[in-house]
């Protein structure tokens, strides 16, 4: 359901679902594209903003949103 890619530099995390304002503003500085997002391997990772993303990617996946 989720993928990822680690490289040189940052750790890449695939798809990532479209959210509400607040979310997409949160994950503004780390999307990469449309449906990738890249976390440096210099600084922490936001766990907690993953999890949303998996939540939320989930809830979309079970009620067949886009």
């Amino acid at each position: 359901m989720v993928y990822f890619a680690a490289w040189k530099h940052y750790i890449s995390l695939y798809p990532v679902p479209a959210g509400d304002e607040a979310f997409e503003h949160e994950l503004a500085p780390y999307r990469s594209s449309k449906g990738a997002a890249r976390f440096p391997l210099g600084k922490p990772i936001p766990c907690d903003l993953i999890e949303r993303l998996v939540a939320l990617l989930v809830s979309q996946r079970v009620t067949g949103a886009p």
